[in-house]
């Protein structure tokens, strides 16, 4: 009976450099399911660096002569970046060399592979991603800073009432409560340059798990690919993801934070709060009801939040029991890497824009602090303690009382101011006069008492946000410092892949691969040792 390869549902033997010989056939369905091939298209430009400094360490070291060298480093010049890939081939790896042996045949191309994996060429090439994707996480989270400091400046004296449990609480300023998200999103900066350091060592080298018989120098591959280290431990180098997790933490805090400003532009736009309008562009209309204006973006804001919250737990989930090393279900940690990533830095980018023409209503701000008596209930409880001696737990009992009172009363606006001085002295147990009520209630006097660092008095926000401008600039600094250390690394691949062309121009026009020179070198250096 004929055998048939053709069947639906499998690939002929010989129609891929991965499944001959040792397992022959296989399904195509098995090949959709187990395929990284719809998130691996990130991967190509890194890929593809990775294959030239691995060609130019394996020259360098003499285990490749500079023909075969160059011949490949010419192929690996020509692979296009949109690359079309193929399922059956798994991932962009295989892709890449399949593509360098139908350009140079298997004599050639088959020594692409030479001295590496998959596995330490896939961890290496998502850090060199993924630092990209940093990079542009930062940028994005330093652009809303400056939104940030823009407004706090602008609005240092914009008084508006502080919150507690979403009731108000105390006065504060407007540029104040802006500083807080500064603050928070400063120490998410902080997070991502330690996140970046760790992302920025190099596995190559680690092989599939034992590294390489062959003399390779990772250091040098490091360096061509602009890594600050190397992963020293072959077996963690292809088996850890905890870059890629703590990268997806990063985004999740970077994002939970983010939806706290989510949620106050959404309720500060109601007609209840009437503190914000964002502009139209970046709001919605009701499909039936014309008078609706939605803050949309904000809305989605919130959502991307918890889908990032998901890619956390799932990524971790991945993680928590597998054994070492490499297993494949690493590859599909990567997708709640690039998930988490991209709904970060678009809510990032969105919101700053969306804040920076965000409208603040200062006088409805001012008039819900100025005539609501109740924000000045602590100021009343310390004045008690100051000028009449009262223990402050029993001043705070007393000025309860009185809130009580006007409260049962009805009163909404200047409910102590409502109050006859008999009253006030029944209530409080002092002779409290209407004047030193009025003083205790007044917003722009009590924030102006605030005389410690980190309060929100007008003049202490606006030096606090100009003092805030150099901070930026040395965030800008080091995401260049980041971005220029991979210029030089890529100026140095090319100046030694030039170097390269340049020896195999004088002469070396053999084609003699070196391997076996080189391993009767190491076979002599063993028995020098034994």
């Amino acid at each position: 009976m004929k055998n048939d390869n053709n069947k639906k549902g499998q690939v002929k033997e010989n129609a891929d450099i991965l499944h001959t010989g040792r397992l022959g056939v296989f399904s195509a369905d098995v090949a959709k399911y187990t395929s990284s091939i719809d998130i691996d298209r990130r991967l190509i430009k890194a890929v593809l660096d990775i294959n030239k400094a691995h060609v130019l360490m394996l020259s360098k070291q003499e285990i490749l002569d500079s023909k075969t060298a160059f011949e490949l480093l010419k192929v690996l010049s020509k692979v296009p970046e949109n690359l079309e890939i193929k399922d059956v081939l798994e991932d962009v790896h295989m892709n890449i060399e399949d593509y360098v042996i139908s350009e140079v045949g298997k004599q050639l191309g088959g020594m692409l592979n030479l001295a590496k994996s998959r596995n330490d060429q896939v961890s290496t090439a998502l850090r060199i991603a993924l630092r990209a994707r940093l990079l542009v996480l930062g940028h994005s989270l330093l652009r809303l800073q400056i939104v940030l400091q823009k407004l706090a400046t602008y609005h240092a004296s914009t008084i508006m009432p502080g919150y507690t449990h979403l009731q108000r609480a105390q006065p504060v300023t407007l540029g104040h409560h802006l500083l807080a998200h500064f603050e928070a999103f400063d120490r998410d900066f902080s997070r991502l340059v330690d996140c970046y350091l760790r992302v920025n060592n190099c596995p190559m080298g680690s092989g599939a798990i034992a590294g390489s018989s062959y003399l390779l120098d990772r250091k040098y591959v490091a360096q061509l690919l602009g890594f600050d280290s190397i992963v020293e431990n072959s077996v963690d180098a292809v088996s850890s993801r905890d870059f890629a997790t703590e990268s997806i933490y990063l985004c999740a805090q970077i994002i939970t934070d983010l939806s706290r400003i989510s949620e106050e532009t959404i309720l500060w736009t109601t007609r209840e709060f009437s503190f914000a309008e964002i502009s139209d562009r970046f709001s919605s209309t009701s499909s039936m009801m014309p008078q609706k204006k939605n803050a949309i973006v904000p809305e989605i804001g919130r959502a991307k939040a918890a889908q990032v919250l998901g890619d956390l737990v799932g990524s971790l989930g991945i993680m928590r029991s597998l054994p070492l090393s490499y297993n494949l279900d690493l590859q599909e940690l990567t997708r709640n890497l690039w998930s988490a990533l991209d709904n970060t830095i678009s809510s990032l980018i969105l919101h700053a824009e969306m804040m920076d023409e965000m409208k603040f209503e200062k006088e409805n701000m001012k008039e819900a602090t100025k005539f609501d008596d109740f924000l000045f209930a602590t100021e009343l409880a310390d004045h008690l303690v100051n000028k009449y001696s009262l223990p402050f737990r029993e001043a705070h009992g007393r000025v309860a009382a009185l809130v009580k009172y006007c409260s049962e009363l009805g009163f909404t606006k200047n409910q102590f101011s409502k109050v006859d001085e008999n009253k006030l002295e029944e209530i409080l147990g002092v002779g409290i006069t209407k004047r030193e009520i009025c003083e205790l209630t007044s917003p722009e006097k009590i924030l102006n008492k605030r005389k410690t660092t980190g309060f929100p008095n007008p003049k202490l926000v606006r030096k606090s946000s100009q003092e805030k401008i150099a901070r930026l600039k040395r965030h800008g600094e080091t995401l260049e410092a980041f971005e220029d250390k991979i210029a030089r690394s890529s100026e140095l691949m090319n100046h030694e892949a030039n170097a390269l062309k340049k020896e195999f121009s004088l002469g070396d026009r053999k084609g003699i691969v070196k391997m076996k020179e080189a391993t009767l070198r190491r076979e002599d250096a063993a028995e020098v040792k034994q």
